[in-house]
């Protein structure tokens, strides 16, 4: 179990040499903050319970803060003084690098204890995290419900009113990650509809320039007995093939292209079946669609007068 209060955020990271740019965030937590966020330590040690109890000003800088201050050597800044939002501070530790998202770089802070954050930067409206860790994810729920059941007590709640804290399980972030992704995929969704439709549309205006352009060829092909039903065939399969042709080309590009990143993210070589057929299917049916006109159209002539038409 680990303790842990957010401290200033944007701030400036300084030694006798170097700056940061203002966008540094202080952290303050305990001896097991840095484990229950998934941090590890690459240079130096972690904190001790002295320094959390005494509040102490010392700190633990992340991987980015330390590659700007020391860049020649991180790990140099060990037991050097720098100055955090003005502050003096004694770095006893180097993060290791860990990934960071859109939202937050976890590269760019300070780690310090939370007693020294509640020192310098105490406020009525401050908000402490309680950190809890198991060591297997089937006791996940009995520690969420003694969780409750040990605060509710802490919060003067009656059994029968409602919680007034709640309780933030890790994969929440990675939940709310997907519906991100959900939405995501409807808008993408929403926009091949719309790109399915423009296709269909030149695709459909290509065909009944085809049609126009060889009326004379349509006219000879129903005097040597073609029948109107050949005719809308032939024109529906050229369609079929012209809309299956781009789906190749798409599928190709697609799988080439998603392998390139999946490379770069050192994950394995995928080839989506699913996602193949169903493009397969979609283009053929788009492909159809857009023939139907165009080839009634052409059936229709009049063998006569497309002999005679120039």
């Amino acid at each position: 179990m680990g303790l842990a209060l957010r401290g200033p955020g944007n701030i400036v990271v300084n030694n006798d040499r170097k700056k940061t740019n203002p966008d540094v965030n202080v952290l303050g937590g305990d001896e097991n903050y840095l484990e229950l966020n998934g941090y590890a330590i690459g240079y130096g040690r972690n904190f001790t319970p002295v320094d959390v109890e005494t509040g102490r000003s010392v700190c633990i800088l992340g991987s980015g803060v330390a590659q700007k201050l020391y860049p020649d050597k991180p790990a140099t800044a060990i037991d050097k003084i720098v100055s955090v939002d003005h502050i003096p501070y004694r770095v006893i530790g180097v993060l290791e690098e860990k990934s960071s998202s859109a939202f937050f770089n976890t590269s760019k802070i300070v780690v310090t204890s939370y007693n020294n954050i509640r020192r310098l930067y105490s406020t009525q409206n401050a908000s402490f995290n309680i950190g809890v860790m198991v060591s297997d994810i089937k006791m996940m729920d009995a520690a969420i419900g003694e969780a409750k059941g040990t605060f509710r007590p802490i919060r003067k709640l009656d059994i029968k009113e409602e919680v007034n804290f709640y309780v933030d399980k890790s994969d929440s972030i990675a939940q709310a990650f997907l519906t991100n992704l959900g939405f995501l995929e409807t808008g993408t969704i929403g926009i091949a509809f719309i790109t399915l439709l423009g296709a269909a549309i030149g695709l459909m205006n290509i065909m009944l320039v085809a049609v126009n352009e060889r009326t004379k060829e349509i006219g000879l092909a129903m005097a040597l007995g073609g029948t109107r039903a050949t005719i809308r065939a032939q024109f529906l399969w050229e369609s079929i093939m012209i809309s299956l042709m781009g789906a190749v080309a798409g599928i190709v590009a697609g799988i080439l292209l998603g392998n390139v990143v999946a490379l770069l993210l050192h994950t394995g070589f995928v080839i989506p079946w699913g996602w193949v057929i169903a493009g397969i299917l979609v283009c053929s049916l788009v492909g159809l669609v857009a023939g139907l006109y165009p080839a009634h159209k052409a059936s229709k002539l009049d063998p006569i007068v497309a002999l005679r038409y120039e």
